[in-house]
């Protein structure tokens, strides 16, 4: 019994080792990159014997659970193109380190004369962050890189998924090709550099599942994220799950983020300051805080869009072709030259709620360039150029607060081939001249006559009487006349525009329903739970933004 009992603990043990060391990752490891202590013969494993270059750090490839890690304080010239991939439980990750001397400075990727800083084609499971990434110009090292530059560039090309690449606290900065092309900015030529770009380059290649956070972008020749589907004559393939929080994007040639051919998008609690910025002649010059092109189901929600430059465009956030179930709610969009609310054509379902609009749509056509005028409210069947016009649809713009300041002039268009329009329950409190400048945008209409059908334009609030162009096609019927008494009108901040007056604003507003026709209203639902500053709504809604 002692000798079997004996041999029952040993094969006891030896299942349990050989358990342990098939569950364990065959050669997982940590490499490690410093340019100015490391050498490329050494393996990498540690600080002591790291990699120099990102050339050696290139060569590899990554399997799940293995990290990468570039000295902090330290300066790396060329282009880190990252392969292989992780494991849904075993990301790859690639990050910054302390070698040893306290320095909390991220390293510096200076991709100059290289297409990116950090290039990912058909990879999957990544974790990058803590990293400073600059690609100003330069000598080729890559021939493509004559008229295009990317901060990071993630890219698919083969069948398959490729999923779950999360970009965090990178600082993103000074990213221009060598040359300019010929596009349609300010000028001639514009600068092809962005600061993250994600890329089905054809439908067999799916990317899903990817996120950018806390990250700092700043000086792009044009734009600052952007992100694209597939398509082709047979139909497309949409980039699937992304998340787009928390960033802070200033002086971006271009627009600020542009999610194209997307679905299932959030994008909250970002900053835009000075998109469509000239500060660099090789900028763009013209750009939105944000604008969605042929995308499903996004959620823009609590952003700071200001500053947005332009000859046309450039709104705080816009709602581009052929898109569905966009909704832009609880934002503050300041001083953006193009305008605040921006529908264009074939879009279905969309909306602006709860939004605060300080001084948007003040550029004049035809002064400083500008090819539009800058608008408070437009809704445009344009679906590209050449193409007849059609839509908006269903188009839902409730519980916002619009201040316009004195000496600025307020356009308001809506295009005939409008299908479905609320307007309600908003603030409309502008100081200077309104017009009317549909015509800019109607002549293409076959029907000069054409009404928008089942429009509902009701229940909003004005300082004084007859603000609005009197040769609108549709108008308020059952117009609110008052003075809302903000805290501070002309003020700067959301908090400026709280109204006091309880008898105007507390409880006037209309339950907002589905536009007659229309069976689907808003995916995420037409009520709303809070206002803009995240005070629960009961009961009938306030007028405005903001609830009392």
């Amino acid at each position: 019994m002692k000798h079997q009992s004996k041999v029952l603990l040993i094969v006891f043990i030896g299942v349990l080792i050989f358990s342990a060391c098939s569950n364990k990752e065959p050669n997982l490891k940590t490499f490690y990159v410093n340019s100015i202590s490391g050498n490329d013969v050494n393996d990498g494993t540690n600080h002591e014997t790291a990699w120099k270059s990102l050339e050696r750090a290139s060569e590899n490839i990554y399997k799940p659970g293995e990290k990468l890690f570039l000295s902090n304080g330290v300066t790396f010239k060329g282009k880190l193109n990252l392969k292989g991939g992780g494991s849904k439980e075993s990301p790859v990750i690639v990050s910054g380190y302390d070698s040893g001397d306290g320095n909390k400075s991220f390293p510096v990727i200076n991709a100059k004369g290289y297409v990116a800083g950090i290039q990912i084609q058909n990879g999957r499971h990544f974790i990058i962050g803590k990293l400073e990434i600059t690609a100003d110009a330069g000598d080729l090292a890559e021939p493509e890189a004559q008229n295009k530059r990317y901060g990071v560039y993630i890219s698919a090309n083969e069948p398959g998924e490729y999923s779950n690449i999360h970009l965090h606290d990178l600082h993103i900065h000074h990213i221009f090709a060598s040359e300019n092309i010929q596009k349609d900015g300010a000028k001639a030529t514009s600068n092809i550099g962005y600061g993250i770009y994600v890329q089905m380059q054809n439908k067999e290649a799916k990317i899903k599942n990817i996120k950018i956070d806390y990250c700092n972008i700043e000086m792009t020749g044009h734009t600052g994220i952007r992100l694209n589907g597939a398509g082709d004559e047979t139909g497309r393939v949409y980039l699937d799950s992304i998340t787009i929080e928390n960033n802070y994007l200033k002086n971006i040639g271009g627009p600020g983020m542009v999610p194209g051919t997307c679905e299932n998008v959030v994008v909250r609690g970002n900053v835009t300051d000075h998109t469509g910025s000239s500060i660099d002649a090789r900028m763009h010059a013209r750009g939105s805080g944000i604008w969605t092109w042929t995308c499903n189901n996004v959620l823009i929600e609590k952003n700071k869009f200001m500053h947005a430059h332009g000859k046309a465009d450039s709104h705080g956030a816009h709602i581009d072709f052929n898109c569905k179930n966009v909704v832009v709610q609880h934002n503050l969009s300041l001083d953006n030259a193009g305008g605040f609310v921006e529908i264009l054509g074939n879009n279905h379902n969309c909306c602006y709620r709860y939004n605060i609009s300080i001084n948007d749509g003040f550029r004049v056509k035809g002064e400083n360039g500008a090819s539009q005028e800058g608008k408070v409210l437009w809704t445009s069947g344009y679906v590209g150029r050449g193409n007849k016009k059609n839509g908006p649809y269903n188009s839902y713009i409730y519980n916002n607060t619009v201040f316009v300041k004195e000496g600025s002039r307020s356009c308001f268009s809506f295009t005939r081939t409008t299908e479905g329009i609320l307007i309600a329950n908003n603030i409309f409190y502008i100081q200077g001249k309104t017009v009317d400048v549909s015509g800019d945008q109607d002549t293409q209409v076959e029907d000069k006559n054409r009404t928008i059908e089942n429009a509902i334009f009701k229940n909003n609030l004005f300082q004084k009487s007859n603000i609005l162009p009197g040769s609108l096609i549709i108008k308020d019927s059952e117009p609110l006349i008052g003075n809302p008494m903000f805290t501070n009108p002309g003020g700067l901040i959301a908090e400026d525009y709280i109204p006091q007056n309880m008898d105007l604003i507390k409880d006037k507003g209309i339950k907002i329903e589905k536009i007659p026709g229309d069976e689907i209203g808003l995916t995420i639902g037409l009520e709303v739970e809070s206002d803009y500053f995240g005070n629960a709504i009961s009961g009938l809604p306030d007028i405005g933004a903001i609830e009392l």
